[in-house]
Formats: C-alpha cells, sequence, structure tokens
C-alpha cells in the first residue's frame, strides 16, 4: 500500500519511516500472507443499480476474525436468469479501489469484481501521519491476500458465477497482492498482471528518484519503505511459479516510465509455462486518466471473450 507525500514531507519523514520499519509488527510476513480466510460471517449488499444495462451492487464482507473487504459487482441482466458466467476479479490502485468496476462499461457477458484494500487510513500523510498510519498500512499489506480470497468465498456460492471460469486480474499495485492470492488458491484458473512487475525492492527505488536525490538518504528511505510493508515476501516474481499449471498473462507498457523494464523481466522470467506476454504502446496506466483505464481493461476482457492466451497444458509446466 502506497500513499502520497508531498516532496518535502517525503524528505522530512525518512527518520520516521526508519523507525517504522524497523519496528516489531508480530507474525512474520509469509504467516500473515498464507493465513485462509475465516468463514464468511456477515454480508452487507448495499442497493442495486443499473449503468449501461447492468446491475451493479456495492458488497461488504467480513469473516469471523474481523477481516472485512468492500466488492463492487458488476453483471450483465441476463444473469438473473440463472446462467452462470465467468467471473473477473480486479484489484488495482488503492484510490480507485472497487470503484474501478465502473470504469468498465461493457463486461461482455462477464461479472467483474473490483475489490478495496483492507485500509482504512488516509491515503495522504504528512510527517507525523506516515509513522501513525504504518501499523495499519503493513496490517493492510498482509490483509490484502486473505481479503482476495474472502471475496471469492462469497463469490463462487452465488447463483451467477462460474467456479471454472475465475479470471484473477492484478493491475499495477495490485499484481504482487493477486499474485500471492492466486498462488495459494488453486480457484483462479487464469492470473494476470497488468502493468505489473516484480522486485518490489526495485521499483520502491526507482519510484523514488524523483523525490529524493540524495543517493544515501534514498537508500535509507527505500530500505525503510522495504522492511515496512514486508517488499521481499510480497515480491510476484517469488510467488508466481506457484500459479502454473493455470495460465499467466502479462499485459505491459512499452514505454512505461513508472516500471523499470529489469523488475518486468524478473517476473516473466520466474513465470512457468503456461504464460504469455503482451506489449501495447504507451505509458503506465493513472488513476487520472480514466480513459486509458477504461481501454486497457476492456482489451483484457476482449481477449478473455475471444479465448487467447494460453490453456493450460499447450506447453511447457512444472
Amino acid at each position: 500500500m502506497s500513499l502520497r507525500l508531498s516532496r518535502r514531507a517525503a524528505v522530512a519523514a525518512l527518520p520516521l519511516l526508519l523507525v517504522a520499519g524497523c519496528l516489531p509488527f508480530g507474525r512474520p510476513a509469509s504467516a500473515r500472507f498464507t493465513r485462509a480466510p475465516a468463514p464468511v460471517a456477515a454480508v452487507r449488499l448495499d442497493s442495486v443499480t443499473l449503468e449501461g444495462g447492468q446491475i451493479v451492487q456495492p458488497v461488504h464482507l467480513r469473516d469471523a476474525r474481523g477481516l472485512a473487504v468492500d466488492l463492487l459487482v458488476k453483471r450483465p441482466l441476463a444473469t438473473d436468469s440463472g446462467a452462470r458466467r465467468p467471473l473477473v476479479l480486479l484489484l488495482g490502485g488503492h484510490h480507485a479501489g472497487r470503484d474501478a468496476a465502473r470504469l468498465i462499461p461493457d463486461t461482455r457477458g462477464h461479472v467483474v469484481v473490483a475489490l478495496s484494500y483492507p485500509y482504512a487510513g488516509p491515503h495522504k500523510v504528512g510527517f507525523f501521519g506516515a509513522l501513525r498510519a504504518a501499523p495499519a498500512i503493513r496490517g493492510a499489506v498482509f490483509d490484502t491476500p486473505p481479503a482476495i480470497r474472502l471475496a471469492l468465498d462469497w463469490l463462487l456460492a452465488q447463483p451467477w458465477a462460474d467456479s471454472t471460469r475465475v479470471e484473477g486480474i492484478g493491475a499495477s499495485l495490485g499484481t504482487p497482492f493477486m499474485t500471492v492470492a492466486a498462488a495459494l488458491d488453486p480457484r483462479i484458473t487464469r492470473l494476470w498482471s497488468v502493468h505489473g512487475a516484480g522486485d518490489n525492492y526495485r521499483l520502491l527505488a526507482h519510484g523514488t528518484r524523483a523525490y529524493v536525490k540524495l543517493k544515501p538518504a534514498r537508500s535509507l528511505a527505500v530500505r525503510s519503505a522495504a522492511a515496512l510493508v514486508a517488499a521481499r515476501d510480497l515480491d510476484a516474481d517469488k510467488w508466481v511459479a506457484r500459479v502454473a499449471p493455470r495460465p499467466f498473462v502479462m499485459i505491459n507498457a512499452t514505454e512505461d516510465e513508472r516500471l523499470p523494464r529489469e523488475a518486468i523481466d524478473k517476473l516473466w522470467t520466474a513465470a512457468r509455462e503456461p504464460k504469455e506476454i503482451v506489449w501495447l504502446p504507451g505509458k503506465h496506466v493513472q488513476r487520472n486518466r480514466p480513459e486509458i483505464v477504461r481501454a486497457l481493461l476492456d482489451t483484457v476482457l476482449a481477449r478473455m471473450g475471444d479465448g487467447a492466451g494460453p490453456a493450460v497444458g499447450t506447453s511447457g509446466g512444472r
């Protein structure tokens, strides 16, 4: 989970981030990631609306241990007839959250479900706010893979969901979390990484270049942030091999300014067959350009509908 700090606040907060990154936060990251959700204990279904002839419904889930996740379900009206539809589970940036489902005007016959991160703290913080938010940020990082699996528990019990076609899409920040969830949960039948990469430490170093010019200070910031969010435990390249023999598809931008090519290549190399990588022109997907996000997600849905992408067992394997 990333927060937005002003450049001055980011530099000023470095000592605090170092302290936060070294604080003892309890169980190891691997234990938190691999924890299965408890049974669904509470479901709140908010009012249904119609958007472009499709049903849209916000859903709030909570398991027996208190883990909660917010979803937005967008599905064709035809699902009310009893037909089961392929399920597309989408995790993107933390700002859009579950509202990312609204960026898709036509689900092309799929049930599209976007998730919000299980983080209730502020997304823009100052000097002391970064330290105060540290435990909540770290907790959200650990709770996100179990939250994805909790969402699947409820979704696959619905009469309109096809349990044999579950597409997990991690977009940008969502790539490592969806990769962990897919590695642990075989119910996700194909994994997609959209503008994602591996090697979180390299990504953090690349992302701080514009904010922290002095190399020693930048190194300090990266080490602190990496410790805070358990970056190395969350590396998608450490988990993606476990997705095989289910298919893995990467969609990346040829001019991505946020993801160094080495990090993209590391995730691709770590993945096992069947796998595919698609390069599209343009820069990194950004929340302030919804038309680009919309076009990108529509491209993914189109490829799903066309049957594009490798099928299980077509080549390679473990």
